[in-house]
């Protein structure tokens, strides 16, 4: 009997949301459908790219779909001195168009300027947080013996808190 009710509740979940697609209020019912356990946490994906390449953000978002969850860019960018002077500001072109569009995905898109590793950056971002179901990992290769020991330390930690890490690295060849 347990197991028809449940089944009743999701058939109920699922028409409330068909109802508000069907208005055009798309948010709404992607939210409904989102009563899974992961339906707060979070795929983190860092990167120190200057670009993100769609691959990598596609990647990540069919993890999301698979683990159920949302998905967070961490993105560290290398700026000269006068252009960190200036400030980071999403409101310049290129992070606008990056950031609307991946707020239409429904991605929270963070660049950073900061000097040191992307390790580093992100174990400060993420590591008391308890909404992360795994961290992708799509970095530059490092510089020197610091940032290699700043990114096995990252990767430790994330493992004691159960949390997965994958390091991505996309194909720069074109089949």
């Amino acid at each position: 009997m347990r197991a028809l009710t449940t089944m009743f509740k999701k058939l109920e979940e699922a028409m409330t949301a068909a109802t508000f697609a069907e208005a055009g209020e798309f948010e709404t019912a992607r939210q409904l459908l989102k009563t899974n356990k992961n339906a707060r946490k979070r795929v983190l994906l860092g990167t120190d790219k200057p670009e993100i390449a769609a691959r990598t953000i596609n990647y990540a978002l069919h993890l999301c779909q698979r683990l159920g969850g949302g998905l967070e860019i961490f993105h560290m960018l290398h700026l000269l001195e006068n252009e960190t002077a200036s400030g980071l500001n999403q409101d310049d072109e290129p992070l606008a168009a990056l950031n609307s569009s991946l707020q239409e995905k429904g991605v929270i898109y963070q660049p950073v300027s900061r000097p040191g590793c992307l390790a580093d950056e992100m174990l400060k971002h993420a590591g008391a947080r308890r909404d992360i179901l795994c961290v992708v990992f799509d970095v530059l290769e490092p510089d020197g013996t610091n940032c290699r020991k700043a990114k096995e330390n990252m990767i430790a930690k994330f493992q004691a808190l159960h949390c997965p890490v994958v390091m991505y690295a996309g194909s720069s060849v074109r089949a």
